[in-house]
C-alpha cells in the first residue's frame, strides 16, 4: 500500500508550480477537480457547490499537516491545520470551483442553445 504524506504533495506541488520538477499527478488532480465541477455545474448545480467541491479535496491537503511537525512552530495542532487548509481552499480551491462553474455554465447555455436549435426539447424527450 502506498501512501501520500503532506510532504510529498508539498514537494511535487511545489516543483510543478516552479518548473524545477514538474509532477503529471498535479495537472491530472487540477483537471480532475476542474471536471467535477464542470459536471457538477452542467446538470444544473449552482456556485456553491461547484465551489465547495473544488474546495473540500485541498481543504484536505492543507489540513493533513496536522500531528506535523514544522520548523519553528513544533508541532501542528488542529487549529493551525485548520487555518492552513481553509487558506488553501480559498487560494487554490475557490479559483478552481469558479472556473469549473464557468466552463459548466457554458456547456449548458451551449447545450441548450443546440437543443433549440434542432427542435428537441424535454418535453418531446419525454413523450
Amino acid at each position: 500500500m502506498t501512501t501520500t504524506s503532506y510532504r510529498q504533495i508539498e514537494s511535487m506541488a511545489v516543483g510543478t508550480w516552479t518548473g524545477a520538477n514538474p509532477e503529471p499527478l498535479v495537472f491530472v488532480s487540477v483537471a480532475a477537480i476542474v471536471a467535477v465541477a464542470t459536471l457538477f455545474t452542467g446538470f444544473n448545480s449552482g456556485l456553491i457547490p461547484a465551489t465547495v467541491l473544488a474546495m473540500a479535496p485541498t481543504f484536505g491537503i492543507g489540513f493533513a499537516r496536522y500531528g506535523l511537525t514544522a520548523e519553528y512552530y513544533g508541532t501542528v495542532g488542529i487549529p493551525d491545520a485548520t487555518a492552513i487548509g481553509l487558506m488553501i481552499a480559498v487560494v487554490i480551491g475557490l479559483p478552481l470551483g469558479v472556473t469549473g462553474f464557468l466552463i459548466g455554465t457554458g456547456l449548458r447555455h451551449m447545450w441548450g442553445y443546440f437543443e433549440m436549435r434542432s427542435g428537441t426539447d424535454e418535453a418531446s424527450r419525454q413523450a
